[in-house]
């Protein structure tokens, strides 16, 4: 389910900005950078509004049911923006699409942390990050691969159907709906302990990370529409060397996570590694006015991958480490928190792009480099101070793991 709902949303992006000029006319040439952005927003902000609720529905009511509900919403958006007539069509489908994608990650972090020990969870969050990233690594170069004879047709000649890569994924994703029972096994509803209040080094430490987590994603955001601006628009590249730059992205992510599967460096990360992680985002991002073609392109994105990459699977894993009660209110919480500054950032970068090319490139980058500040002065102290709170005995309470129970 995760690789399905990163495949349909990365089969899209290089696909947006010629479906808005060859299949909806009616858009004036000067706004299809803001709803190139506004078309990537709205489904994030969807993730953004619905993930707190499907964590929390997952803890009362059971993963597996949340999962199905998801899923089921995420299908029926993809065929309704398949068959949109119109650019009010697609708004809405997408919003549709988002509120069921919103229930997928943090739910399926969730049913893995019921069933893991600390070990295990960390590896398999890893490896549920990179179904993730294999699915936006293949988005694009699907997505170009199979619109590519109809982007060539006559405006109108096929119709309604004009956006293959979402039917496509669509009618993909309906077997594993419908196996999902089998494979995820009966609803299985989780024992809520008794509600315990966070002590000050824990709430401390919350709202450090889902900052954090906002903020790195807000970067990536920003980055994402004002790389597929300025790559289409300033460097003049095709669709097919547009979905190459995604899977350049989606590769130096892939290999970044697949670091974490070793115990010897995940015990090594702390806040100087997570403030360099920014850091190295954001001068990557900084030199982007000197980048002359496609290869230089793809080097800077690269670098930028490989370090967000790595920021989101760490930040869900220190949020489970010392404490694993309602693991799904948390994961959407902190979910939520990261699809709001990706919708921020790519719903700011359209209209700085219209002002300068290079403007969502910097607003990122300074982005970053608060973040590489605040990692320094608040998570890391917070991560500290928690660390040492659950060490002595009574100092900050917490609820006990919860049970399973069919």
């Amino acid at each position: 389910m995760v690789f399905m709902v990163s495949l349909g949303y990365g089969a899209g992006l290089p696909l947006i900005r010629p479906y808005l000029l060859r299949y909806l006319g009616a858009v004036p040439a000067s706004t299809v950078a803001w709803h190139v952005g506004m078309l990537g927003s709205v489904y994030l902000f969807a993730l953004f509004l619905f993930a707190p609720l499907w964590g929390r529905l997952s803890d009362r009511h059971g993963r597996v049911l949340v999962l199905l509900i998801g899923f089921a919403a995420f299908l029926i958006g993809s065929v309704a923006m398949a068959l949109a007539p119109s650019l009010k069509v697609v708004y809405g489908a997408r919003v549709l699409a988002g509120a069921g994608a919103a229930a997928i990650v943090p739910t399926a972090q969730a049913y893995i942390a019921d069933f893991s020990t600390t070990v295990d969870r960390s590896r398999r969050f890893v490896l549920l990050g990179s179904a993730s990233f294999i699915g936006f690594l293949a988005g694009p170069a699907f997505g170009t691969w199979l619109a590519g004879p109809v982007m060539g047709v006559t405006v109108g000649q096929m119709g309604g159907m004009l956006n293959w890569p979402a039917m496509v994924v669509a009618l993909a994703g309906l077997p594993l709906l419908l196996l999902a029972p089998w494979c995820l096994g009966s609803n299985r509803v989780v024992a809520l302990p008794i509600a315990v209040q966070p002590g000050a080094s824990r709430k401390r430490f919350l709202h450090s990370s889902m900052l954090l987590a906002l903020l790195s994603s807000f970067a990536v955001g920003t980055f994402e529409v004002g790389f597929n601006l300025f790559g289409s628009q300033t460097l003049g590249l095709t669709t097919a060397a547009m979905a190459a730059m995604f899977i350049t992205c989606s590769l130096a992510m892939l290999a970044a996570q697949s670091l974490l599967l070793f115990a010897s460096v995940r015990n090594r990360i702390d806040q100087h590694w997570m403030a360099a992680a920014f850091a190295g985002s954001a001068f990557a991002l900084a030199f982007t006015s000197l980048v002359p073609d496609a290869g230089s392109l793809g080097l800077m994105i690269a670098v930028v991958a490989t370090a967000a990459g790595l920021i989101g699977p760490v930040l869900s894993y220190e949020l489970l480490e010392r404490q694993s009660a309602a693991p799904g209110t948390l994961l959407g919480q902190q979910a939520a928190a990261g699809n709001l500054g990706q919708a921020l950032g790519s719903m700011g970068a359209g209209s700085l792009f219209t002002l300068a090319p290079m403007a969502p490139f910097w607003t990122a980058a300074l982005v970053l480099l608060v973040g590489a500040a605040l990692s320094l002065v608040w998570w890391g102290p917070a991560r500290v101070g928690e660390i040492a709170a659950r060490k002595l005995p009574n100092t900050d309470t917490d609820a006990k793991r919860p049970t399973v129970s069919q």
